[in-house]
């Protein structure tokens, strides 16, 4: 799969599409700039000082408030998950003396970081199981026993955004820990859309997390927020993972902007995310039968499902930008890459596709598509 961004001309096109239009498929409603920092300005009422450099109320109080939902004996908010991550598999490696680390040929830390989690934290990858399939324990099984080659940590992705959301079993996912814990392993997830995992996996937060010695989740993609993460685990681990992101330049004077937006986003769009699951599996069980589009899983397993459109980039973006100026309707998101001769966008469901039936969207599809496609043939 190749990554493609469009040209600044579509892009600026796509975006005055967007902001005209009165309906979108895409994740949730949105507040100007301005707005949001109003709404924000509310909630900051409530507390009588901000946070500085990690203590006070307002920070502790969030901190605690999401331990007790994962059922972790502690948390740290951090500014993103490209920090918090290769903060968790650097202690992990240190505690166990191996620099090397377990990952998908799809982790977000190999394909968007830029090597970060080798050029800064000095730490070797060893890729695991197949890029177009899920990470299943059959592929942990398949890595050589000897300690010398074993990684510290294997990151599960949960769930795998690269392959549109797939999720192993439940049952698989408990014996790819099992296996990691026999060899003396430890497992952090990357749960950058955990959120959406209870409701696919009929499983909690809570139980999810129990598998895994840290977790990572973010407070911007499904939740909403202006930017942010967590990351979980016992009291030692978070202890290390403080004088690491201090040294990391992570430990900022004041990070309220973000944990209000984050409160704000886990108020307005945590409870939707369960329905979002459903009503994902519903959509894309429909646009299977537009001629041209293959959807990847099929059925949708969480909030999120990944379309591959037979035609090239460039002309299904204009394609959706003409659409929308004439119908008000953003039915696609910019083509985030190339697979073959398809096109590749992603679908995050949240509370903007919820206010119509799934079927407004598989008609307004099938509408915007047919004279690209037909172009196609």
């Amino acid at each position: 799969m190749g990554y493609r961004t469009s040209s600044p001309e579509l892009h600026r096109a796509y975006q005055q599409a967007t902001k005209a239009a009165k309906h979108s498929l895409l994740r949730h409603p949105g507040r100007s700039m301005a707005a949001t920092l109003r709404l924000l300005a509310e909630r900051a009422e409530a507390y009588a000082e901000p946070d500085n450099y990690g203590a006070g109320a307002l920070i502790e109080d969030f901190e605690k408030q999401l331990a007790a939902e994962f059922n972790k004996p502690a948390a740290l908010f951090l500014p993103s998950g490209t920090l918090a991550q290769p903060v968790a598999l650097k202690i992990h490696c240190d505690k166990a003396g191996n620099n090397r680390i377990g990952l998908h040929p799809t982790s977000h830390l190999l394909l968007h970081e830029q090597q970060g989690y080798s050029a800064l934290w000095g730490l070797t990858a060893v890729t695991l199981g197949t890029a177009s399939k899920v990470l299943t324990v059959a592929d942990l099984e398949a890595l050589s026993t000897t300690p010398t080659e074993l990684p510290a940590a294997i990151v599960l992705e949960l769930p795998m955004r690269e392959i549109g959301g797939q999720l192993p079993s439940w049952d698989d996912l408990c014996a790819q820990v099992r296996w990691a814990k026999s060899h003396g392993i430890a497992v952090h997830i990357d749960g950058a859309r955990l959120w959406q995992c209870p409701a696919a996996l009929n499983h909690s937060l809570a139980e999810i997390a129990a598998l895994a010695d840290s977790v990572y989740v973010s407070f911007y993609k499904d939740i909403g927020g202006i930017a942010g993460a967590l990351l979980l685990g016992d009291d030692n681990f978070i202890a290390e993972a403080r004088v690491w992101v201090r040294r990391a330049g992570g430990n900022l004077i004041n990070l309220y902007p973000y944990i209000l937006a984050a409160q704000q986003g886990l108020a307005e769009n945590g409870g939707a995310v369960s329905d979002a699951v459903s009503y994902a599996r519903e959509l894309s069980t429909m646009l299977q039968d537009i001629e041209g589009v293959r959807v990847n899983p099929a059925p949708a397993q969480t909030a999120m499902f990944h379309l591959h459109i037979a035609c090239e980039p460039d002309d299904l973006l204009q394609a959706v930008i003409d659409y929308a100026n004439q119908h008000q309707v953003i039915i696609l998101p910019q083509p985030r890459a190339v697979e073959g001769d398809c096109s590749v966008c992603e679908i995050t469901i949240g509370r903007n596709a919820m206010q119509q039936a799934a079927s407004f969207w598989h008609e307004h599809l099938r509408n915007c598509l047919q004279p690209i496609l037909g172009k196609a043939d």
